[in-house]
């Protein structure tokens, strides 16, 4: 799907139980907004256990990565080379927090949350979510479809596959792409309520290809969308 289709159109509901971290800034009474890695945190142990069984600070003990697990996230096909997988390991290395399985989860709550808000003009939850550019962008696409009064209507069915095709470390910027395959509904209606673009009894395979960047030296979970493109025919 082009991003002037989407435009992650990332992560659709707003309120996700197990999802419990605040995105934005916080005036005391609005509706909490979930973050879609926020998971993770919620694993962290705040404390440890030395040789002689004194508790320490986790932070510092060593780093140790357990050696991730990659089928179904992984293609082997596409990474016969053992390039995907090193770059994720590499990420793990540094960031003892990074879960793969929890990753491609919080990547797939992500791809709803944000093509939904796109389509809705929602750029509060657009804003924490993307980069600055990318934001700019999908809040272009978002202010040329409110001057021609017209309304999108995207309605994700499911995610047949979400797969790492990328992933490495830049300094301490953790960089993973992921290949979205996606059945989906989308319509464009102009002012009047008339469909000019889609079909609404119709479901289409797109394929999207979303790139996702963290600091690893941060304790914020959230991982910003800075990048996607449309991949080749779905199958």
């Amino acid at each position: 799907m082009a991003i002037d289709i989407i435009v992650f159109a990332l992560i659709a509901g707003f309120l996700i139980y197990r999802l419990n971290n605040v995105l934005g800034t916080r005036h005391g009474d609005e509706r909490q907004r979930p973050n879609p890695f926020g998971e993770r945190q919620e694993n962290k142990p705040p404390l440890a256990a030395d040789a002689n069984g004194s508790i320490i600070d986790a932070e510092a003990v060593p780093l140790v990565s357990a050696p991730l697990i990659f089928d179904g996230v992984v293609d082997p096909a596409r990474d016969a080379d053992g390039r995907i997988r090193q770059g994720l390991q590499d990420i793990a290395d540094v960031d003892r927090y990074f879960d793969l399985p929890s990753f491609i989860g919080g990547a797939r709550y992500a791809f709803e949350m944000i093509v939904t808000a796109y389509a809705k003009g929602d750029r509060d939850t657009l804003r924490p979510l993307l980069s600055p550019k990318l934001f700019r962008d999908f809040e272009a696409g978002i202010v040329a479809r409110e001057q021609k009064n017209h309304t999108s209507e995207i309605t994700i069915h499911r995610i047949k596959r979400a797969q790492v095709i990328e992933a490495h470390l830049g300094g301490t910027m953790a960089y993973v792409t992921v290949d979205f395959d996606v059945e989906e509904t989308t319509v464009t209606r102009d002012a009047e309520g008339r469909i000019i673009d889609g079909d609404p009894e119709r479901i289409f395979s797109v394929e999207d290809i979303w790139t996702f960047t963290r600091d690893t030296r941060s304790s914020d979970p959230n991982w910003l969308l800075i990048e996607t493109r449309a991949g080749g025919d779905a199958a």
